[in-house]
């Protein structure tokens, strides 16, 4: 007979499931709200900061402010692919890096949320170098601006806007995996106060240590299945034991996912963001025959805090460069896309693609950018009203100009949207009622405009 020190042993051996949170009203082997049809949100978080100021680029007149105020990092021309038409009297041009996004964009399924960052309330530029606003907590800080723009409440409270939605939809049914981090320990977006978050991993394999759990003849998963169902008197074996039912119960879901799942029709490179927006894209359809009505998934990617080596230079920090990077991201969303045409469920999948903070137009001493504040994000999916950028006007590229914040005259940015408007838009389309919203996201409350408008239906 094996030891009790045997199996254990052989039962350490990860599937790539974990656990976040508390009370597990949220399981996975049970029914969906009585919510109609499918619809999942997936959210993208670039990692460190994406520069913005690189990303979208005015090739107008403005195009020279941009080339003095960041010489030793400003894209050439001939390395933006020009955007047609015109946006807040600019022409724009993208990072060459990523242009295969402007299929999906002049294909009306991608937009572009322009200067969009952490707020607390709507500010004035003035109220920020004159020490009256009120600013969000830490800014300009990794960890906190991260968790900020997820919706973090505080360490009272480490939920995110996600986490918080689900609960609110329906909070007295149960939904089946709506919670879901891929490749990632940092889900803040996805934690709930009462809720258990799937750990995923794209490395998901069918075993728990010896068990097969898609076969419920086998016999370790006969055994570990009723390990589960231990009973005990005291409350810290009783929550072992419920706890272990839900990671088994979330591993055995996944395998069967695996299992099940086809693959996707875009063509996703052998990179680490491409296996894991695949990874979603193969494991969606599944959830949707099986009855789930509303997933959220996060990921958290990239390596975009590029104090030095942004471009032009090989990289010695361990950093990759920024558009090396995009490249990968923009091939694999692109990919994305075509998976979810093909699928049927285009209408029924957005994307949002973050990062905490841009990076100051000044650069830094290593052919790099420093942290700063307001930056350009992405919603993409078959409901997005696509083809457009939202907001009122583009940032004046002068150090020290109209929109510039920094008291040294960097360029950060001063967001015109809050990161709770941008996830309002999206949670509405899923089905948070607007009453609700406030709730969720308590600062949108102080905002005259809830929404942005970049989802139709």
């Amino acid at each position: 007979m094996n030891s009790r020190r045997d199996f254990l042993k052989k039962l350490s051996i990860s599937t790539g499931v974990g656990l976040a949170a508390t009370t597990g009203l949220y399981s996975m082997d049970t029914l969906s709200a009585n919510l109609s049809g499918y619809k999942a949100l997936i959210i993208v978080h670039l990692n460190g900061g994406n520069d913005a100021n690189d990303f979208l680029v005015p090739m107008n007149g403005a195009f020279s402010d941009y080339e003095r105020a960041r010489p030793s990092i400003a894209l050439k021309k001939d390395m933006l692919q020009s955007i047609s038409g015109s946006y807040f009297g600019h022409q724009l041009g993208i990072n060459m890096a990523a242009s295969p996004l402007l299929e999906v964009f002049n294909a009306g399924r991608l937009a572009f949320v322009i200067n969009a960052g952490a707020l607390v309330m709507p500010t004035t530029v003035s109220d920020v170098l004159n020490g009256r606003a009120t600013l969000p907590p830490f800014l300009y800080s990794h960890p906190e601006q991260t968790q900020f723009v997820q919706g973090w409440m505080g360490d009272e409270d480490p939920s995110g806007w996600a986490g918080r939605a689900i609960e609110a939809m329906n909070a007295n049914a149960s939904l089946k995996a709506p919670l879901l981090a891929v490749n990632t320990s940092s889900n803040t977006a996805v934690l709930g106060q009462k809720s258990r978050v799937i750990n995923a991993n794209t490395r998901n394999t069918s075993r728990m240590g010896l068990a097969d759990l898609t076969n419920s003849n086998d016999q370790w998963t006969q055994i570990i299945e009723s390990m589960t169902r231990l009973q005990s008197n005291t409350s810290v074996e009783a929550e072992f034991a419920r706890t272990f039912r839900g990671a088994f119960l979330d591993s055995r879901e996944l395998a069967f996912a695996q299992k099940a799942a086809n693959e996707p029709a875009g063509i996703f490179a052998d990179n680490d963001i491409a296996q894991r927006l695949r990874y979603i894209a193969q494991t969606m359809p599944y959830y949707k025959t099986i009855g789930s009505s509303r997933q959220i998934y996060y990921t958290q990617w990239g390596t975009f805090d590029t104090h030095a080596n942004q471009r032009y230079t090989g990289v010695v920090t361990g950093n990759a460069d920024q558009d090396g990077q995009l490249a990968q991201l923009a091939a694999a969303l692109v990919a994305f896309d075509k998976s979810m045409l093909a699928a049927g469920m285009s209408n029924d999948v957005a994307v949002l693609v973050t990062s905490e903070f841009s990076r100051t137009l000044d650069p830094a001493s290593g052919f790099g950018s420093d942290h700063a504040w307001g930056g350009h994000w992405m919603v993409m999916g078959g409901r997005v009203n696509g083809g457009r950028m939202y907001g009122e006007k583009f940032p004046s590229l002068v150090l020290g100009g109209v929109d510039d914040v920094h008291e040294q005259k960097r360029g950060y940015w001063l967001p015109q949207i809050s990161s709770d408007q941008v996830a309002a838009d999206l949670l509405t389309w899923l089905g948070l009622p607007a009453e609700k919203l406030p709730v969720v996201m308590p600062n949108l409350a102080n905002f005259t405009s809830k929404t942005v408008g970049f989802m139709n239906g």
